[in-house]
């Protein structure tokens, strides 16, 4: 077969009457195709035709455009043909927009609904639509594809709309309003809330307020607030969705005071009048010192600073028992593992694997010489220097490490020259050590180094000593680093004690810390005093935050002034603070005690400025001299002009 055209000349249901007839009558399920103005045919050129089963055809087609031979011969522009119905750009307005109202009754409430109407406009897709009352701003609805549009619970008064309609390109006509309509919905604006409350909270202020009677259509409660009693001059705080009755104003200093006032507005956009009129209502952050500080002692306890401050201290675990192991002599009836150190007359020596029985020292093979050791009935001294390093499996990971043990040891003893005391195991009654252990460690997701250094002397019972720790952890997911530095001493049952402690930490989910301390505490006659003092910066539930601690009985700022004596300005002693002078800016006191007078910056005695007593007499004057005085008694109350 072979295509072709025709005008149409008219369509009466499915009937279409064509200007000129066929050449042959169109038989039933012919493919047919409409060409317009603004709907074109798509050409394809047919390449091949194939039947992969009974039924089924296919074809391959490329596509063909006329114009393609005149750009190749002259370069015309090639334009694309349409090939669906092209929108309409530019659309008209409506031709009218109507207002009109109904009421109905929903659950004891009448309830009137204002109906925007318009004609549909022929290729828009969609309208934006607008209205205000009695010349108040417009107030725009969401857009419809729709011809109309409700607006619930609206109030009586004189309503505009007006209403544009939008293409499919997003370009909108010009706006077609209705005319000014009369209305009869609810009356009146949305009422005043019933009450407003303000409740001190510590760094934070509790808003309360309640609704009326007749505010069930209101949508959200403003809240507005400022710093004085001027509504004009006041700042909204929030907009709190209909029955919210309750707000929290947090984040505030200690005894900050602001002003607030609230008004509804209803579910069509109606502002409804402030509560209260004029003044607001006083609202304060709490000013409670007891229990900010309480709650300040909470947050302390739960920092990781605030404990390390306050906990006992723990003595660092010492190189005592390497040191001990140093007296152990060969036993040729025994097998020594890797590492193990044993005095084989004056020397120390080292096992370099395995030994086995009856293969004492100097055996090269088994032994490495690391140390010294000088003995008599009274005294010992010795010197070790041993190294360690192997590659071991550890919790499943392989991991190498690496020790390094350095010490030095005297020791003295009472000997009644016979030898007593010479086997005699902790014989000795003076001891003086030093030493050090180094130790690194890496495995695939861990390195760590360590080093530990004691200073140890004992005298019977009595004992002193020094340790310094020095750690550094690294891990797949973590990162820290300790410094510790301990002094102790030990007198029979009394013990004194002073740590350093200063901590970095990082880790891979953003917690981050560090911290530094010096505490000190001494037991004595079944006591226990401690005193310390730390500085810290960690990740809270606020953030990140640093603090300065002190723990003491007594903390005081201590000043030397002329001729060498001491001056105590501030001190805190007894859960109490005293100060000599001070200056305050700003104070908030639940009560004071007026030891004795309480006067103004500028007060002169008769002339000007006020002044109160302990006694009960109260004096005040004009602001300038001479402008009168009042003063008051416990016996009169006297009034002075200015004549005196």
């Amino acid at each position: 077969g072979k295509c072709e055209g025709r005008t149409v000349q008219s369509v009466a249901g499915r009937v279409v009457t064509v200007t000129v007839a066929y050449s042959a009558v169109p038989e039933r399920e012919l493919v047919w195709a409409l060409d317009a103005d603004d709907l074109a045919v798509p050409l394809y050129r047919v390449t091949s035709v194939s039947r992969p089963e009974p039924g089924v055809f296919e074809i391959s087609a490329v596509q063909y455009d006329p114009s393609k031979f005149a750009h190749i011969d002259t370069g015309a522009r090639l334009e694309e043909r349409p090939i669906s119905v092209i929108p309409i750009t530019v659309v008209p307005a409506p031709a009218s927009v109507t207002l009109t109202s109904t009421s109905v009754v929903s659950q004891g409430i009448a309830v009137a609904t204002m109906t925007i109407t318009w004609p549909a406009v022929n290729g828009a897709v969609g309208y934006d639509v607008e209205w205000r009352k009695d010349s108040g701003n417009w107030i725009k609805l969401p857009r419809t594809g729709a011809t109309g549009v409700d607006v619930t619970g609206i109030y009586a008064g004189a309503y505009v709309a007006r209403v544009r309609a939008v293409s499919a390109f997003d370009i909108s006509s010009i706006w077609r309003s209705s005319i000014l309509t009369n209305l009869t919905g609810k009356q009146g604006l949305p009422p005043a809330v019933s009450f407003l409350t303000a409740t001190p909270l510590l760094f934070g202020i509790y808003l309360k307020w309640g609704f009326p009677a007749g505010a069930e259509d209101t949508q959200r409660t403003e809240i507005w607030y400022g710093p004085t009693t001027s509504l004009p001059a006041a700042t909204k705080l929030t907009d709190l969705s209909y029955p919210q009755s309750d707000f929290s104003m947090l984040g505030l200093a200690a005894g900050v005071t602001f002003y607030f006032w609230a008004r509804l507005v209803d579910r069509i956009g109606n502002i409804g009048p402030w509560y209260p009129v004029g003044i607001g209502v006083q609202g304060q952050s709490s000013s409670d010192a007891s229990a900010i500080l309480e709650m300040i002692a909470g947050q302390i306890t739960e920092t990781e600073l605030g404990p390390d401050l306050l906990d006992e201290i723990e003595k660092i675990p010492g190189l005592q028992t390497q040191i001990d192991a140093l007296d152990e002599s060969y036993d040729p009836t025994k097998t020594y593992v890797k590492n193990a150190i044993v005095r084989f007359g004056q020397l120390l020596y080292q096992a370099k694997g395995p030994v086995p029985i009856n293969t004492p020292p100097p055996n090269t093979t088994y032994w490495l010489d690391v140390g010294q050791t000088v003995e008599s009935a009274n005294g010992q001294a010795q010197q070790v220097a041993a190294n360690t390093a192997d590659i071991i499996e550890l919790d499943g990971e392989l991991t190498a490490q690496a020790t390094v043990f350095q010490a030095l040891n005297a020791s003295y003893r009472d000997d009644n020259g016979e030898g007593d005391l010479a086997d005699a195991l902790k014989g000795w009654t003076s001891t003086a050590a030093i030493a050090t252990e180094e130790k690194v460690r890496a495995s695939e997701n861990m390195a760590t180094a360590r080093t530990v250094t004691t200073l140890t002397a004992v005298v019977g019972e009595n004992e002193a000593s020094v340790a310094d720790l020095r750690e550094v952890v690294a891990t797949d997911k973590e990162a820290t680093a300790t410094a510790i530095t301990q002094v102790n001493v030990k007198l029979g049952e009394n013990t004194a004690t002073i740590q350093e402690t200063a901590t970095a930490y990082a880790d891979t989910s953003g917690k981050l810390s560090t911290m530094w301390s010096v505490k000190m505490q001494v037991a004595a006659d079944g006591k226990y005093i401690a005193a310390g003092i730390g500085l810290g910066i960690e990740n809270t539930g606020a953030g990140l935050q640093s603090q300065f601690l002190v723990s003491a009985d007594r903390f005081a700022i201590v000043n030397t002034i002329a001729g060498g004596a001491i001056s105590v300005p501030f001190a805190v002693q007894g859960g109490q603070v005293f100060m000599n002078s001070a200056f305050i800016q700003d104070g908030s006191i639940t009560m004071l005690k007026i030891g004795q007078y309480l006067q103004s910056d500028n007060y002169i005695a008769g002339s000007q400025g006020w002044r109160l007593d302990k006694a009960g007499n109260l004096e005040f004057n004009g602001p300038a001299p001479g402008g009168g005085r009042l003063t008051m008694t416990n016996r009169a109350i006297k009034v002075y002009d200015a004549g005196g």
